[in-house]
């Protein structure tokens, strides 16, 4: 992971608006996304996942009171401002992308315009895409974000059951935090 702004602490990553963070390496067609973040406030559009490497307004986003899928539609109630909510949403290899909140669906569509795949582009949270003069991103937390060369079964997402991430992703996300903080430390801000 890449820090795009924000501050690493020592128990998630915070992020102002428009920062985030980044993987590096790209996901591919088939995956899961898992992870627990909040937004301090739900007002307007604010990005979640960018799969274009920020060249495309397609997304996973909330508007207002909604998780909303740009341009699918809307995906059920947000929580309340700064309440945390795990995050799920994965690509299956008959292309269905499936959202989960906190375990349970929130909504599913079949992606036959591949606008949810990376294609050799990198993942990016919390910051929109490039093409966009007015940021659509909000401020928040995230305390964990882990990725997977698969999609797991909702039965996996409701039971919080998730498998050990490829090697290569969890020692990615590990040295990236770990860079986070070295970088944190060596500025003066320990």
């Amino acid at each position: 992971m890449v820090g795009l702004g924000g501050t690493l602490g020592a128990s998630s990553y915070s992020f102002g608006k428009n920062e985030g963070l980044a993987l590096a390496e790209a996901l591919g067609s088939v995956y899961t996304i898992d992870m627990v973040m909040s937004f301090d406030s739900h007002s307007g559009w604010q990005k979640i996942i960018d799969f274009k490497d920020r060249t495309s307004d397609m997304g996973l986003y909330t508007s207002n009171t909604q998780w909303y899928f740009y341009n699918i539609g809307s995906m059920g109630n947000v929580p309340a401002d700064g309440q945390s909510a795990r995050v799920t949403l994965t690509r299956d290899s008959g292309s269905l992308v499936s959202l989960y909140v906190n375990g349970a669906l929130a909504g599913s569509f079949t992606d036959s315009g591949n606008i949810a795949t990376f294609s050799g582009a990198k993942a990016n949270f919390f910051v929109d895409d490039l093409t966009n003069a007015k940021p659509e991103a909000g401020a928040g937390n995230v305390d964990y974000i882990a990725t997977f060369d698969r999609a797991l079964t909702a039965a996996e997402v409701a039971n919080g059951v998730s498998p050990v991430p490829e090697p290569a992703t969890g020692a990615m996300l590990a040295a990236g935090l770990g860079m986070l903080a070295l970088l944190r430390r060596r500025s003066g801000k320990a």
